[in-house]
């Protein structure tokens, strides 16, 4: 792919002979029609090509979540997508064919913002409760940074969230959950966004047994 300034015969968009010009965020490009292949994929090329299905399967419901986590990552010419899943891919572990996920290491945000301090869970049937130490002093965030909570149930593949989005200062957050899911097993992370867009890094907070 080639990026072209425009010249005397200006930009076009669209298939013209071998060549198709097009345009992503204002800048505008042409390239080649694909050709079929006709060469079988390595092992390391199936490997990879796993890699990024298993991660962005489990990151695609969390678009939502990724503009905020990532909004402050600063690369101007790729999606927020993109850059949750070049965030990731270092937690996609085990040998081809053989692929999981460590959700220790999956990652919603990044940023300068400090996270918050000693957060914790408590389990009780249909209500998972995250808490943390509220109190705010210099160089520890300020009171009034959101908290984002997201618990995904590995058996259902389903992801929570709490109701509301509760600020550091209230030092607790509910993620209620639906009936039947006792004995479910479920990741939980944590992160704020303070003012100004600033962001905390993502907090893994465990992998429990719901009850």
């Amino acid at each position: 792919m080639a990026k072209f300034i425009n010249g005397a015969i200006g930009t076009f968009s669209g298939k013209v002979g071998s060549i198709i010009g097009s345009s992503w965020r204002s800048i505008p490009y042409m390239r080649g029609l694909s050709k079929k292949r006709t060469k079988p994929f390595s092992e390391a090329q199936l490997a990879q090509q796993q890699r990024f299905g298993l991660m962005g399967e489990f990151l695609l419901p969390l678009k939502g979540l990724l503009e905020i986590g990532l909004a402050n990552v600063d690369d101007s010419r790729a999606t927020i997508f993109n850059r949750a899943m070049a965030l990731n891919l270092r937690a996609v572990t085990g040998t081809y064919p053989d692929f999981a996920i460590d959700y220790a290491q999956v990652k919603f945000s990044k940023g300068a913002l400090p996270p918050l301090r000693n957060a914790t869970v408590t389990l009780d049937p249909d209500v998972v409760t995250v808490n943390w130490n509220p109190s705010v002093r210099r160089f520890t965030g300020n009171g009034d940074d959101e908290v984002y909570v997201l618990l995904h149930d590995h058996t259902q593949n389903l992801f929570y969230t709490s109701d509301t989005v509760e600020p550091r200062s209230a030092g607790t957050v509910e993620i209620p959950l639906d009936e039947g899911m006792a004995g479910n097993e479920a990741d939980i992370w944590v992160f704020a966004v303070g003012r100004e867009g600033w962001v905390s890094a993502t907090i893994h907070l465990g992998s429990h047994t719901l009850v």
